[in-house]
């Protein structure tokens, strides 16, 4: 599909890019902080506890997050869809139903599989990792499943009414500052590993909490006794039923390394891994914001036959996520090094992961929320598909390479199910929708980035040898000059400056809306 020309906008386009911006301006800024507090988490759990210690950490939050998952039976789509379809209709019975139906089936799954997690914890430890310690550290982790589960799906909810504030507030601000202070203050009190693993529980039942109270907020019928529920059961899990392969399938994919690592490495292993892969995982957070925007909006234009306009909102959106995507990918696989000294030196050997899982992050921003519009457009099979597949070549490299290659194929494992992923899920949404990311304006970021990582590969010739944090604080608002300015030099597309425009009003709107709260 060849690029919109801007001389034949339908009318209407505007206001979508807008309440994109304004949606992204507010996610993004969530994303950084959220970001930005779990890295001084890890950061914190490593220089207080030590690479073994935070390996056992990893691996039993792996497992939870595996749990969670499970537990959202694929309702985290389906929610979102039949409660933004449901409220475009004004019918407040069926959203009602969906949001009650969606929670109470996915909150009872994770009670069973929490039950399952703490009393199977000793076969866990001892016959699948071989680590006897894990059995403590499972059973610690395992009360965290339910609180994390009614947060999740509370804040889903929430997005179907088109606002990801709440989920932004919660998800990434309050939750992990709460968790943050928490890891501090059982270290201060004399508590070691198990200190953190509390923290993170009693953060997921403040996060729950909180989800609750926002989403009475923003629905206050959810506890209306006059309005009788409506359950659109079929309907419901004929969505979440094949989602809930597609999103077990598309999270293990960032999970099976850890546990794989797991079962043949030591614990300090696994721990140097788990900081260069969340370090490789900071260029997904633009796509992240996005997606969290887009989703309830390619739900309403696709049932009002907008296809057009779909379209080109993908286009567009997929440009945004990559740009942003790239400049992260370049900053972090730049200063690989000296992101990972910043954990201990121990953790130095870990560079090339994170090199090598950014790379493959970053094709995946290059090609738009795919899983999104399959999900919202009735394809939900054709992301179970992409998504199994991907699995499989995750699960099958990692116990490949892992015992061969031990860090190094994990990443490789890793980066190859996420490229498999992306690429079935573009052929499928160029086949069945039509859409097409790639352009040529794809061109003028890229010449961007290469610009600004030849003027940080110039400047650490020329200036003194920095290393660690003195390195990022001098070289990365270097490279973020000399992008932009390259960017901006080359020209930007009017829907560029309009999306802009927006997101920078949305920024500041909601920094100022906080220092006055």
């Amino acid at each position: 599909m060849s690029v919109r020309p801007e001389a034949h906008r339908q009318e209407g386009y505007d206001e979508y890019v807008d309440r994109i911006a304004r949606g992204v301006g507010m996610s993004s800024a969530g994303q950084g902080i959220g970001r930005l507090l779990g890295y001084l988490t890890h950061v914190a759990i490593a220089q207080m506890h030590g690479a073994a210690q935070l390996g056992f950490y990893a691996l039993g939050m792996a497992v939870v997050q595996v749990a969670n998952i499970l537990s959202q039976f694929g309702m985290d789509n389906g929610v979102v869809r039949y409660v933004a379809h449901h409220g475009a209709a004004g019918d407040l019975a069926r959203v009602r139903g969906t949001i009650l139906q969606a929670l109470g089936v996915t909150f009872g799954i994770s009670v069973v599989l929490s039950g399952g997690l703490f009393f199977g914890a000793g076969f866990l430890a001892e016959t699948v990792f071989n680590k006897p310690f894990m059995d403590t550290v499972f059973r610690a982790f395992a009360p965290a499943l339910p609180f994390f589960t009614l947060m999740s799906m509370t804040l889903w909810a929430t997005q179907g009414f088109q606002t990801v504030r709440y989920a932004t507030l919660v998800q990434q601000v309050l939750r992990p500052l709460g968790n943050l202070a928490l890891v501090v203050f059982f270290y201060l009190v004399g508590m070691q590993i198990l200190g953190a693993v509390a923290a993170y529980v009693l953060s997921m039942a403040f996060g729950a909490a909180l989800a609750l109270y926002y989403l009475r907020k923003v629905f206050p019928k959810l506890i209306d006794q006059d309005l009788k529920p409506v359950y659109e059961s079929r309907a419901l899990f004929a969505v979440s039923g094949p989602m809930i392969i597609a999103n077990f399938t598309q999270y293990i994919n960032l999970w099976t390394a850890v546990l794989v690592l797991g079962i043949f490495e030591l614990p300090a292993v696994v721990g140097v891994y788990d900081v260069g892969a969340r370090t490789a995982a900071l260029s997904t957070l633009v796509l992240i914001a996005f997606g969290g925007i887009f989703s309830p909006m390619i739900s309403s234009l696709y049932r009002q036959g907008l296809t057009r306009d779909l379209s080109y909102l993908y286009k567009d959106v997929s440009r945004w996520a990559f740009t942003g995507a790239l400049v992260f990918f370049l900053i972090t696989a730049l200063l690989s090094r000296d992101i990972m000294s910043v954990f201990g030196e121990q953790f130095v050997s870990g560079w090339p992961v994170i090199v090598i899982v950014a790379a493959a992050q970053l094709y995946n921003s290059s090609v738009g929320p795919t899983a999104r519009v399959l999900a919202m457009t009735g394809h939900q099979r054709l992301v179970m598909a992409a998504t199994i597949s991907s699995a499989g070549t995750a699960v099958v490299l990692n116990f490949l390479l892992v015992p061969i290659f031990g860090l190094l194929g994990a990443a490789a494992a890793t980066a190859a199910a996420l490229i498999v992923s992306n690429t079935l899920s573009l052929f499928f949404v160029h086949r069945y929708l039509g859409f097409w990311p790639y352009g040529s304006r794809y061109v003028k970021p890229l010449a961007a980035g290469l610009a600004a990582a030849a003027a940080v590969y110039l400047g650490r010739a020329v200036l003194p040898d920095y290393t660690g944090l003195p390195a990022l604080a001098v070289f990365t608002p270097l490279f973020l000059a000399a992008f932009v300015g390259v960017l901006v030099g080359l020209g930007l597309s009017p829907s560029d400056r309009q999306f802009l425009g927006s997101f920078w009003t949305a920024v500041r709107r909601n920094l100022r809306r906080g220092a006055e709260e």
